[in-house]
C-alpha cells in the first residue's frame, strides 16, 4: 500500500544525510572558524541535535495548530531546513554576524527534532513489522553511502578552495538540497493518527504502559552514558593526540564502508534474534570504544584509532537499526505521544550528561597518572556508565518474544548466516 511512500523514504534519507553532513565535523567548524564564533556559542550548537529532543514532549500540540500529521511534517521540515539559505545569503552579503549565522542551526534542530518524531510515528505504520529490519537496514546504508559522498566532496572543496568561496559552495548546495528533501516528504503517503484530544500532560499518560516505562529507564541511562564523554572523542584526537586530519579522513572512510555493510547484514538476521539480543550485541561491543580511549596516546593511536572505527562501525549499526525498531514494536497508539515522550527522556539525558561530563573534564583535566590524562580517565569514567546500561538492558524486562541468548551465541548465529 506504501511502497512508493518507502522508496521515497530512502531517497529522502540519502539526500538529507548529504545535506546535513554539512552541518556537523569539519565543515561546521570550518563556518565556525570564518565566523569567529564565541567558544560558548560552538557549545550551544553543538550540544542542539541532543538537547532539542526535549522540544518533541510538545508533539501531540503539533495537532492544535495543523491537524494533519502529513501536512505537519512537510510544513516543519520545509521551515527547518529552508533556513538554511540565510549562510549562503550572508557569506554573498559579508554580514559577519555569528547569531545571525546561527538562527538556522536553532530552528532546524528545534522544528527538524519535531519532524522526526511525527515521522517515526508514520513510519510505524507505513512499514510493515516483518519488513522493518531488512527495510531500515538498507535505508541506512544508502544514506550511509550518501554521507561517505557528501564527507569526502566536502574535504575537497575545501581544500582546492578559498575559504569563503568553498563555504559558499558547500552551504549553496546544501540548502537546495534541504529544500528538495521536504518536497520529498510532502510527496509522502502519510497515514493520519485519530487522537481524541492533545494536551501538555498527553506524553505522561504513556508510564501506565510498563514495558515502555522499563525502556524508558534504559533510555535515560543510556543516553546519559553516551553523552557524558560523547563530545570530547573528537576534541581530544585533534587537541591532545594531534591526530593528522588526512588520517581522520581516512578512518571515517572507513568506518562507513563498514557501516554499510553492518547495515545490510544485520538488516537480514535481526528478526531472527530478535531487537533486543541485537541492541545487547552492540553496547557490549560499544564497551571497547572508551575503554580503547582511556589507554590511548601519542604513541598507540594509530592502530588504536583504527580497531575503534571498526569496533564502532560494527556496534553502531547494530544498536541503530535494532533500537529503532524495538522502539515502534514497543508503543502503543498514538504513536507519536510515546515516540515525543521517549525523545524528552533522552533530550534531558543529554542535557545533564553534557554538563556533568563538562564539569568532570574541567576538574580533571590537568591531572596525569603516568602517560595517562584527565581524559584517558574521563573515558574510563564514560566506559563504566556504558557498562552500567548495559548491565540494566540485560535485566530489562519488555516482553520480548526471543529468549536471551549469550553474546558467544549471537556471534556464532551471524557466523552461519554469513557462509550461508
Amino acid at each position: 500500500m506504501y511502497n512508493k511512500t518507502m522508496k521515497l523514504s530512502v531517497l529522502e534519507g540519502a539526500l538529507y544525510t548529504l545535506a546535513f553532513n554539512a552541518t556537523q565535523g569539519f565543515v561546521y567548524s570550518t563556518l565556525a572558524l570564518y565566523y569567529d564564533f564565541d567558544p560558548l556559542l560552538v557549545s550551544v550548537l553543538a550540544v542542539l541535535p541532543a538537547t532539542s529532543q526535549l522540544i518533541q514532549f510538545l508533539t501531540p500540540m503539533i495537532y492544535k495548530l495543523i491537524p494533519s500529521k502529513q501536512k505537519a511534517i512537510f510544513w516543519l521540515a520545509l521551515i527547518a531546513r529552508t533556513g538554511f539559505i540565510v549562510l549562503p545569503i550572508s557569506i554573498i552579503g559579508r554580514i559577519r554576524n555569528d547569531i545571525i549565522v546561527a538562527v538556522p542551526f536553532v530552528l532546524f534542530s528545534v522544528l527538524n527534532s519535531l519532524v522526526g518524531s511525527l515521522w517515526t510515528s508514520a513510519m510505524k505504520n507505513i512499514v510493515p513489522e516483518e519488513q522493518r529490519n531488512r527495510y531500515f537496514g538498507m535505508r541506512n546504508t544508502i544514506a550511509t553511502f550518501a554521507g561517505l559522498i557528501a564527507w569526502v566532496l566536502y574535504s575537497l572543496i575545501l581544500q582546492y578552495f578559498e575559504r569563503e568561496l568553498a563555504l559558499l559552495l558547500i552551504y549553496s548546495v546544501s540548502s537546495v538540497i534541504f529544500i528538495v528533501t521536504a518536497y520529498l516528504l510532502y510527496l509522502h503517503d502519510i497515514p493520519e493518527t485519530k487522537v481524541a484530544e492533545y494536551s501538555l500532560l498527553m506524553p505522561l499518560g504513556t508510564l501506565r504502559n510498563k514495558k515502555f516505562r522499563n525502556f524508558l529507564l534504559f533510555v535515560f541511562i543510556w543516553n546519559f552514558a553516551i553523552q557524558f564523554a560523547g563530545p570530547f572523542f573528537s576534541y581530544f584526537e585533534v587537541s591532545q593526540l594531534k591526530v593528522p586530519y588526512s588520517y581522520l579522513g581516512v578512518l571515517n572512510v572507513v568506518n562507513s564502508v563498514l557501516a554499510m555493510f553492518f547495515y545490510t547484514f544485520y538488516g537480514k538476521v535481526t528478526s531472527n534474534i530478535g531487537e533486543k539480543n541485537m541492541i545487547r550485541y552492540g553496547i557490549t561491543l560499544a564497551l571497547g570504544i572508551p575503554f580503547l580511549y582511556s589507554i590511548m596516546t601519542p604513541s598507540n593511536y594509530k592502530y588504536l584509532l583504527l580497531i575503534d572505527v571498526t569496533v564502532a562501525a560494527m556496534a553502531w549499526s547494530a544498536i541503530n537499526l535494532a533500537y529503532f525498531t524495538l522502539l515502534l514494536r514497543i508503543v502503543d497508539e498514538p504513536s507519536e505521544v510515546y515516540i515525543s515522550m521517549h525523545a524528552f527522556v533522552a533530550g534531558v539525558a543529554s542535557l545533564i550528561a553534557s554538563l556533568a561530563g563538562g564539569f568532570t573534564l574541567k576538574a580533571i583535566r590537568d591531572v596525569t597518572i603516568g602517560n595517562l590524562t584527565g581524559y584517558n580517565i574521563m573515558f574510563m569514567l564514560a566506559f563504566i556508565l556504558r557498562l552500567a546500561a548495559l548491565i540494566y538492558f540485560i535485566k530489562m524486562d519488555i516482553g520480548e518474544s526471543h529468549r536471551p541468548l549469550k553474546f558467544s551465541e549471537i556471534s556464532q548465529i551471524f557466523l552461519r548466516r554469513h557462509k550461508e
